[in-house]
């Protein structure tokens, strides 16, 4: 919703952008002569906000913004095995992503490129032994995890038979009776 108020002389829009560490955020932009033009303008940025258009070009191209994030961040606030399980699984991710400027990517884009890595047996692979499933839901935008479950993971009879094979090696009993 944008709010439209008249400071002094000229008016100014306001919405809501969500929290940032536990404060409110709001996107204003003030010198509008008119109500109606503040207006406009803040329906179009409320737009641009809402569909992921940035107005600031970045150069950076996604692979080297995971890369510097992995080196300035991850590595620092996470042990050693975490990060390299995680540098691991961007391997995929790169491929597919890496070559977009970062100004360009929208959600969609990013939904549709990790819809088509991890449909992929290789990447289904690689979320079943260490990715997150709650990482996976937050960088795909899903605030529940269940949502990313029933898109991005499926299990065939084919992945019961190998889980049921290696615990009967475990416990020395047999389960594929019971299918």
């Amino acid at each position: 919703m944008i709010n439209i108020r008249k400071r002094g002389n000229v008016y100014q829009y306001c919405f809501e952008a969500g929290k940032v560490n536990g404060k409110r955020k709001q996107i204003t932009k003030s010198g509008f002569n008119t109500k109606n033009e503040a207006f406009i303008a803040g329906r179009k940025a409320y737009d641009e906000f809402i569909n992921g258009v940035t107005t600031n070009e970045c150069n950076m191209l996604y692979g080297d913004y995971l890369d510097y994030w992995m080196k300035e961040y991850f590595e620092i606030n996470y042990k050693y095995s975490t990060a390299k399980r995680y540098k691991e699984s961007f391997g995929n991710i790169k491929e597919e992503l890496g070559n977009y400027k970062l100004s360009v990517l929208t959600p969609y884009i990013l939904n549709q490129a990790l819809l088509k890595l991890y449909q992929t047996s290789s990447t289904k692979e690689a979320l079943r032994i260490g990715n997150e499933i709650k990482d996976i839901s937050k960088l795909l935008g899903h605030s529940r995890t269940e949502t990313t479950e029933n898109y991005y993971i499926t299990s065939t009879t084919n992945d019961l038979i190998k889980i049921c094979e290696s615990i009967e090696k475990e416990i020395d009993i047999n389960l594929r009776d019971k299918f």
